[in-house]
């Protein structure tokens, strides 16, 4: 035998349930549902507050990337032009200020570019740090011992030739630079 009042203690309590759950499930924030008076609206926080698993602001996105290093006039140490009865030939020693190989190498090709607009030939020694260059006549012969690169398009013209300085020759020689190492 069910009693009468358990029927309407049981109704009491679900009619209220089912009206939130049915404006929750529409979007209604609570206290906007069914039972509350038309016009009226309760106090609620401005915005919606982050869970604690999503950060409240993104981090920061880097608005430049890092510089790529090319070839300025203010990298020349020294340059030297002959063969001008032939149309000049210019003979360039410069400090890329890097110890990154290939990015040496593309400073080096842009240099032999530059110099080519001036004369019908051009040769491009670069070196990687300053050190490197004042170490670079260490027997007083006139030539450049710890140079990365030497890059060239000869009088007669085609392609640059490209050269590396070698393991070798940079740790024999002692030079300062980081090249190798």
């Amino acid at each position: 035998m069910r009693h009468p009042s358990l029927r309407l203690l049981l109704a009491a309590f679900m009619v209220p349930m089912l009206a939130l759950l049915a404006s929750s499930a529409c979007g209604e924030q609570p206290g906007h549902g069914l039972g509350s008076p038309p016009g009226r609206t309760p106090p609620t926080v401005d915005g919606v507050k982050p869970s604690a698993s999503v950060p409240a602001t993104r981090p920061a996105q880097p608005t430049t990337a890092p510089t790529e290093l090319h070839f300025s006039e203010s990298m020349v140490r020294s340059n030297e032009v002959n063969k001008q009865n032939k149309g000049g030939q210019a003979n360039v020693e410069l400090v890329a200020g890097s110890d990154d190989l290939k990015t040496l190498e593309r400073v080096g090709r842009e240099c032999v570019k530059i110099f080519l607009r001036e004369q019908k030939a051009a040769f491009c020694k670069v070196f990687g740090t300053e050190a490197d260059y004042k170490a670079r006549d260490l027997r007083k012969a006139g030539d450049s011992n710890c140079w990365a690169w030497y890059v060239g398009v000869p009088l007669a013209g085609g392609e640059p030739m490209v050269t590396e300085g070698s393991k070798i020759g940079y740790s024999a020689e002692h030079c300062p630079g980081k090249l190798y190492r």
